[in-house]
């Protein structure tokens, strides 16, 4: 894991324009900012033990590993108090722009990408909530007895978010984004899970936020800036990067496109594939054990300067950490 931490934090930064970012805010507290995305970096890592095996070996094979963005998901409380909103105080502060508000379609869920400053390294940030008023009532129900009273500037989460950003406090802040803030039981995440009437990306979107709360779902790995188009593995598009990491044994989300992993188009000026969520160990709130997927691996090649995201491929991406 330190190997793989170490190439997505010590290579030489790449030039702005290679990143796709053009945010020119200079960045705020960046040693505060650098603790916490540290911290958060070496716990999903921690959990997702195929991302550190695809980021080490395409650094074996000579290959520029660049982390393009990370996604975190929240809810939309009862009384209306935004997880969006939360999440958009965590990352503004240090200087990331808030940019498009994405439509995931037949989704409840609402959506958008902040840019981070042009003279840093950091990733894109993908922040998602569920409108959980649109889930059936009982569904709703179970979800609103935890998060109710964990938003909002004044609640429990946004005054502990206010007491890591006044003081700086890097380790603090990353806490805070990773540790789940609420502890469901097993029957209530089974329960929101299956619930009758909802669509399955809803209830597996629910299901897992209720379990991992808005800890990293996963990182990106930048084809356009790895570089191994001349070497041995000639991956020289998102479609034989796909096919290089299958056949080292990774399992993808089938999504389509022409391998039938591939979301998106250079039509639509962004391609995107995903793996299937590695499972971690997980207690419930009643004390019941059990493995759940967690995070994964995403992949992506960007198109003609194409810096944001199309809510139809997130739609897809979501369906990496659905339980299968």
């Amino acid at each position: 894991m330190d190997a793989a931490i170490s190439i997505l934090t010590t290579s030489t930064r790449l030039s702005a324009s290679a990143r796709y970012v053009s945010n020119a805010i200079s960045p705020h507290a960046p040693s505060c900012f650098g603790v916490a995305w540290r911290t958060l970096l070496g716990a999903y890592l921690q959990r997702t033990p195929s991302a550190v095996q695809a980021i080490n070996h395409l650094d074996r094979l000579g290959g520029r590993v660049h982390n393009d963005h990370i996604a975190m998901r929240s809810f939309v409380d009862s009384r209306g108090c935004s997880g969006l909103t939360f999440l958009d105080r965590a990352f503004t502060s240090f200087g990331y722009a808030p940019q498009d508000d994405i439509v995931i379609p037949g989704l409840p869920v609402n959506a958008r990408w902040y840019e981070p400053p042009a003279e840093t390294d950091w990733p894109k940030v993908f922040v998602s909530e569920l409108r959980t008023a649109e889930l059936p009532e009982a569904a709703a129900a179970i979800i609103y007895s935890h998060v109710d009273e964990y938003y909002g500037t004044e609640a429990r989460g946004g005054q502990a978010l206010s007491n890591a950003l006044g003081a700086a406090d890097g380790e603090a802040l990353a806490q805070l984004l990773d540790e789940p803030p609420w502890r469901a039981s097993a029957v209530e995440v089974a329960a929101v899970r299956v619930a009758e009437g909802a669509s399955r990306g809803a209830s597996e979107y629910a299901s897992w936020t209720l379990t991992h709360g808005h800890r990293i779902n996963h990182l990106t790995i930048l084809q356009n800036v790895l570089g191994l188009e001349q070497t041995a593995a000639g991956v020289r598009d998102l479609q034989s990067l796909n096919a290089l990491l299958v056949g080292e044994g990774f399992e993808f989300n089938p999504a389509g496109g022409p391998d039938g992993l591939t979301q998106g188009s250079p039509t639509l000026h962004l391609q995107q594939s995903s793996t299937v969520a590695d499972h971690v160990r997980h207690t419930f709130g009643c004390g019941t054990t059990g493995d759940v997927p967690c995070a994964f691996l995403e992949l992506i090649q960007r198109h003609e300067g194409f810096r944001g995201f199309l809510g139809q491929n997130a739609k897809g991406i979501f369906q990496s950490t659905h339980a299968r």
